[in-house]
């Protein structure tokens, strides 16, 4: 009886505890809407103090287990937070006001996340709100014009291609200048862009999905960025994909279909301008023949009678030409005068190699959950022909988020992002690639397009090249890209305000690279062909422990520590053809006739990196702030002595607009200053292993022969360091007007010091250069960001605009602040030095057309020049034109880059407009050397400009393209220099939204249909090449492919 007395008891007691459990814990259901009493999706509920929370499904329903008191906290872009309280408050029905200023907005800082009414540091947040309504086909292509201070080069208009990101300048001479992408809290290794425009391991956004995007936040100021240390002096993008919320699924499919078009086509002369060009030139040589009687009036038959006569007289027999037979330097080619010119073919070739390619997207996600777990899944396929014939890009990629809460107390998580990608280029940007062909190559053929193709022969008075039509139609240029993005994290609440996070992240991609050129289509007859490929593994292991209490109500603290171990290993190998293939049929190198073995290689490289990091933030009543970080990196890239580097930081604010002695000014709305300082550090040298000397193969004599050895190839200096970059930065955020007009102004001054140089050391030591620490690089300017609501009511407008400012010196070089030189082909034309810009351009200045007069008051002559030549300035008044004559010319970087998005809606239509441009630089086209150079004969074409060339003293023309007949040879001058300004409406989306209600269905959420046009207008001053950003040798454009503007309808359906 006794212990069925206890078991009743036991029993009695469970019970009552089970009933007192369920009596505290509750389902708190409600729906939220905003203040026009419309269901809002997203919208974020968190239980206050612990970390369960979920968010609003489509229709705004929300549901969440809650005890009795706990205060349910609910914030949404735009609007203002609200706080309820289990038991208390009624939750069936909430209404989200908007608030303006968006200062209690979250956005993403490292390793955590403020209030931007918090922030002092420097940061720029883009909205991705309505990413998924425009036709982007690449994360950063969605960040042009939308930040100031963060300068988008779109450097290529290849399908695929990676864009060459600059926040605040650039400052580092040969540690790369672009930023550090963290995803999903993975910092990604940066990749450095080449001054070829290329990424040496894989640009770290390739694959991505933009759709899958959430937030992006830019890190400009190294206070804010330091917390990520030696990899932070180019600023910090970090980017948050889209995660699940708890509720029934919400489905989105999202479709859309358009053409593109090459935005520019360069101007050359038309084939009858070509002709009369050529025709001139050919009656210029004649009468400078000195053959006895020669004279350019003279008809074809009249020429070769006096010529073989002179042959003759001359005893040269041989050179006597047949009835039908020329001299294409004396004579014309016949059928030029004849009617359609007779059997020959005119061609455009840009015409010919352009055309129209077709776009298509299809995108399908889903994301829900309940309140144990959350998910977002995506898959993607994107098909995008290029501009030109041969080149087209696709895309295939999946995505998975998935976010367990297992309790209170524990939560967990993975992501995880695989994708493929295929992209064609048969050759046809840069130096003599095929657009480049497609340019000078004469216009007008025997052969058509199949110009000296096979068996065909060059056309006699034009030059060798193959067509370039048919060389793209013959070649085989595939890329082939495998990438899975992988992080799997998760948290513990070890006390209610302490919580403990870690994540092993793992980005592994697989590059195959296949080239192969037919024998028909190449100059010798013979096939050529290589294979490459690359393996990337970057892993890391992050973990940090955060502390977040308020006391009292109004002192808020938050600590954070943490430790980071990443590993990035890069293997790359390539195995190149020699000597022919044995057949057009076979195209894998085991058809080679032999294997190259310069070109033929396999490289290594692992860099490891250990980090230690903490921070601390704190705030009096929102009023008083002060945020100190600082981080120790310990890096595989340098000596024994210097391998550990520490990077601090500190700054502070003071929200003036929440003072007491505010409260009765209604015009701020917001009014806040900070001020930062911070060192981050820059490991991204073009060597991976300068601290430690290495042994590579070359060639000696022994025994009378040549024998392989090893030799010291580098001078090793373990006391190599990081490169660091220093920044002061002041800015102030103002809203007035209820925040209708809401503006951020930064000043800054960034200082890149102990700059990574590879510099001259003496010969007797066996290398000619030396890997150290020494330069120091300025970046000072001031931006402007500002967001003006204009209208409200039934119809919206509103403007935002950034500008952005920037002033870049060199303050220190080499060993005696000594120029560098630089720039590729024939002589050099940028220069490194002290006080001037980075890369300042050094060329000799041209100053009109030579006249006789010149000439006969002593001009400095280049070579031979005679008039009608370009004249030249003798700047060092040495009465000779030469390399001696070089002066500073502008710089390559401009001085102003601004965006203005303008945004109308108008009940379910919307309508935005996006333009974008910058000023005050210059690009030096070396494409210009290749196609406008002096001396250039008539077999190829030339720039349009040539149409306006000295033809005599009485018809000078334009007065800067000298005469057709100049042989004087060349010299880097200004004429190949142009104005990079350009202005371009990037976007104009006019969009209609059908809703639930109209729609009436139980299937349809929501339809939106849409139509973009893409870099449709636009203007530039480039007159020498296809795009005033183009970067893709040694820092200059050698033929960069031109963008491509793009009409596209879309829908999108939500389910």
């Amino acid at each position: 009886m006794k212990h069925i007395l206890q078991k009743m008891i036991a029993l009695s007691v469970i019970f009552l505890i089970s009933i007192s459990m369920y009596a505290q814990e509750q389902t708190v259901t409600g729906t939220v809407k905003d203040a026009n009493d419309v269901p809002l999706p997203g919208v974020n509920i968190l239980i206050k103090g612990t970390n369960q929370g979920t968010q609003t499904d489509f229709d705004g329903n929300f549901s969440i287990k809650a005890s009795k008191g706990d205060v349910i906290v609910f914030t949404y872009v735009g609007t203002k937070t609200i706080e309820k309280t289990v038991g208390v408050d009624d939750f069936s029905s909430i209404t989200m006001e908007s608030d303006s200023s968006e200062l209690d907005e979250v956005v993403l800082v490292g390793y955590g996340n403020q209030k931007r009414s918090d922030i002092t540091t420097a940061i720029a947040t883009m909205s991705t709100e309505n990413l998924d309504e425009r036709p982007i086909t690449k994360v950063d292509q969605a960040l042009i014009g939308q930040m100031a201070g963060v300068r988008v080069k779109q450097t290529s208009g290849l399908p695929g291609a990676g864009f060459d990101i600059q926040i605040r300048g650039v400052g580092s001479i040969s540690a790369g200048n672009q930023p550090l992408y963290v995803i999903d809290g993975f910092p990604l290794e940066p990749s450095g862009q080449s001054r070829g425009g290329g990424f040496s391991t894989g640009n770290p956004l390739a694959n991505l999905n933009p759709n899958d995007i959430e937030s992006i936040q830019v890190l400009k100021d190294a206070a804010a960025a330091a917390i990520y240390g030696s990899r932070a002096s180019n600023g910090v993008v970090i980017i948050k994909t889209k995660s699940g919320s708890t509720g029934k699924p919400q489905i989105n499919l999202n479709t859309y279909f358009g053409i593109n078009k090459t935005v520019k086509k360069l101007d050359v002369l038309s084939t009858e301008e070509w002709i009369e060009r050529a025709t001139e030139m050919i009656d210029y040589n004649w009468d400078n023949s000195g053959i006895p009687g020669a004279s350019s009036s003279q008809s074809i038959n009249e020429r070769r009678n006096i010529y073989n006569d002179y042959q003759i007289a001359q005893g040269n027999n041989s050179a006597v030409l047949g009835a039908n037979e020329f001299n294409k330097n004396f004579m014309q080619d016949p059928r030029w005068s004849e009617p359609g010119y007779g059997n020959l073919e005119a061609i455009d070739w840009q015409d010919e190699l352009f055309r129209t390619g077709i776009v298509k997207s299809y995108q399908l996600s889903a994301r829900g959950g309940t309140d144990a777990v959350n998910y977002y899944i995506s898959g993607e396929h994107l098909d995008q022909e290029g501009v030109a014939i041969g080149l087209d890009y696709k895309r295939y990629s999946a995505r998975a988020n998935v976010e367990v809460t297992a309790s209170d107390k524990v939560s967990f998580g993975v992501n995880i992002a695989p994708s493929y990608t295929i992209s064609n280029n048969p050759g046809v940007e840069g130096k003599d690639q095929e657009l480049h062909r497609a340019v000078s190559t004469a216009p007008i053929s025997e052969d058509g397009i199949y110009l000296n193709v096979g068996d065909n022969e060059p056309y006699t008075w034009g030059g060798s090249n193959v067509s370039p039509i048919s060389a793209v139609r013959n070649t085989t240029g595939e890329e082939k890209i495998y990438r899975t993005l992988t992080t799997v994290y998760g948290s513990y609440n070890i006390l209610e305000n302490l919580t403990l996070k870690s994540s092993l992240n793992l980005d592994n991609a697989e590059s195959k690279y296949k080239y192969f050129k037919s024998s028909e289509v190449s100059r010798s007859r013979q096939a050529s062909g290589y294979f490459s490929s690359y393996q990337r593994q970057n892993f890391a292991n992050e973990n940090t422990l955060n502390y977040d209490a308020t006391f009292k109500g109004k002192h808020h603290l938050n600590l954070l520590g943490g430790i980071s171990y990443s590993t990035f290993k890069f293997d790359n190998q390539r195995i190149s053809a020699a000597d022919g293939f044995g057949s057009d049929l076979i195209q894998t190198l085991n058809g080679a006739n032999n294997i190259s073995a310069s070109g033929t290689y396999t490289q290594e490289t692992k860099l490891v990196l250990l980090s230690y990091f903490g921070r601390a933030q704190y705030d009096f009543d929102g009023k008083y702030l002060l945020t100190a970080s600082i981080r120790r990196d310990g890096s595989s890239n340098f000596g024994k002595n210097t391998k550990w580097g520490v990077f601090p930081s500190a700054s502070v604010g003071w929200n003036i607009a929440k003072e007491n002695f505010m409260s009765d000014v209604d015009f701020f709305k917001a009014l806040k200053i900070r001020a930062s300082w911070g060192i981050a550090g820059n490991r991204g040298f073009s060597d991976n292993y300068p601290a430690i000397p290495r042994i590579g193969f070359s060639n000696y004599s022994y025994n009378g022969n040549f024998a392989t050895g090893q030799v010291p190839i580098n001078a090793a200096n373990p006391e190599l360091s990081w490169e660091e970059s220093e920044t002061y930065n002041f800015g102030t955020d103002i809203g007035v007007l209820n925040n209708r007009i809401f503006t951020s102004f930064d000043y800054y001054i960034k200082t890149n010091s102990d700059l990574l140089l590879n510099v001259p050391v003496p010969t007797a030591s066996g290398f000619s250069t030396a890997a150290t620490n020494i330069g120091e690089v300025q970046n000072r300017g001031w931006e402007l960001e500002l967001t003006t609501r204009n209208l409200t009511g039934d119809f919206k407008w509103t403007t935002n605009l950034n500008l952005s400012h920037n002033e870049n010196e060199v303050k220190k070089l080499g060993p005696d602040n000594s120029p560098i030189l630089g720039g590729s082909f024939d002589i050099q034309h940028n220069i490194l030095q002290v006080g001037q810009p980075m890369y300042t351009l050094y060329l000799v200045q041209q100053d009109g057309i030579l006249s006789q007069e010149d000439i006969d008051n002593g001009a400095a002559l280049y070579g031979n020049q005679t008039v009608g030549d370009p004249k030249y300035v003798d700047a060092n008044g040495d009465g000779v034109i030469s390399p001696d004559d070089r002066v500073l010319s502008g710089q390559p970087n401009p001085k102003y880059v601004w965006g203005i998005t303008n945004t109308f809606e108008y009940k379910n239509f919307d309508l935005s407009v996006l333009l974008q441009g910058q000023w005050g630089g210059h690009i030096y086209s070396t494409f210009g050397r290749a196609i406008d150079r002096t001396g250039m004969g008539f077999n190829e074409n030339v720039l349009g400009s040539h149409r306006d060339r000295w033809r005599s003293p009485e018809n000078p023309g334009n007065g800067e393209d000298g005469k057709a007949n100049s042989n004087f040879g060349r010299i880097k001058n200004t004429n190949w220099r142009y104005p990079n300004d350009y202005w371009r409406i990037r976007n104009i989306t006019l969009g209609y939204n059908v809703t639930s209600d109209a729609l009436n269905s139980n299937i349809f959420k929501k339809i939106r249909i849409y139509v973009t046009l893409e870099n449709w207008f636009g203007g530039d001053k480039y007159d020498g090449g296809f795009n005033p950003e183009a970067v893709n040798s040694n820092g200059d454009d050698y033929g960069a492919f031109p963008l491509s503007k793009s009409i596209v309808t879309g829908l999108n359906f939500t389910f």
